[in-house]
């Protein structure tokens, strides 16, 4: 469309390429995949090469790992993903939850280095991983929505501990799913079957909770996913009320985002969230 209206106002020559690259910014070129603006919008000429370059320099994918299978490093089903380390160090953790394991791969290479978990109900073993945190040591924490219990690792992927059982009660879970730590080190555990938020210590002992089953400010019904901000707030995947949840460092609610709806700012079936690095 912007191409013909380009070409039916005298082209780019005709228009001076500053007024174009001005229509062209009204775009939202990001909901474009990067193989339909190198094959349709770069030979169009709309887009000056300067343009180009700081598209491709902002939605450029810089790295990708694993793919579809069942061998060394594939998978079947990518439930969560968490990052740890820096330089040469840095790792990113991805949980199969079809193929009941946890892949971690070196984010500079790429190489996958360790392979976490297998099926079955045994220490260490999964029967539905969903989420995935580490620790400021490393560790690994792995909630299983089946087994309703939350698992640990040490860096290098050997079994430690696990606690939780499918229960109501403090420290208990049913079909926990989203995982994350605070500064302080507290574990945050979206204890989606019991539609509230736990706070517990890298061992499992209760710390506080938040949240009940409804549709009122604070209440969630099936929460599923949480992210921490640095200042400590906590933004909670409400998906059966079609929205996010953001709390303070306490628990007490601060305000909802979205709502259910197909427009802009609203969501239908809400899976994960995250924060970029400025909040």
């Amino acid at each position: 469309f912007v191409e013909r209206w380009v070409r039916g106002n005298g082209g780019v020559e005709g228009m001076g390429r500053e007024a174009v690259d001005c229509v062209v910014g009204e775009l939202d070129l990001g909901q474009l995949s990067l193989k339909d603006v190198k094959q349709i919008v770069k030979p169009s000429g709309i887009l000056s090469p300067h343009r180009l370059i700081d598209f491709f320099d902002e939605y450029a994918v810089s790295g990708t790992f694993g793919c579809f299978g069942t061998g060394p490093g594939q998978f079947k089903s990518v439930a969560d993903v968490a990052v740890h380390g820096e330089g040469s160090e840095e790792r990113v953790a991805a949980v199969d939850a079809k193929a009941c394991r946890v892949l971690v791969f070196n984010v500079g290479s790429g190489a996958c280095v360790a392979c976490v978990g297998s099926m079955g109900n045994g220490p260490g073993q999964f029967e539905y991983p969903c989420g995935v945190a580490f620790n400021h040591r490393g560790e690994m924490f792995v909630s299983d929505i089946e087994l309703h219990r939350i698992s640990v690792f040490d860096a290098s992927g050997l079994y430690l501990r696990s606690f939780g059982s499918e229960e109501a009660g403090q420290g208990n879970f049913i079909s926990p799913q989203g995982l994350g730590f605070t500064s302080g080190g507290e574990l945050v555990v979206v204890d989606g079957g019991n539609h509230r938020v736990q706070i517990l210590r890298e061992d499992g002992t209760f710390v506080r909770t938040f949240g009940s089953k409804g549709t009122g400010e604070g209440q969630f019904d099936i929460p599923i996913d949480v992210a921490i901000g640095g200042d400590g707030r906590m933004y909670v995947v409400d998906q059966g009320n079609a929205r996010v949840v953001e709390f303070d460092r306490e628990g007490g609610y601060v305000r909802e985002i979205g709502s259910r709806g197909d427009g802009p700012g609203q969501f239908q079936k809400p899976f994960g969230v995250a924060l970029g690095e400025d909040g």
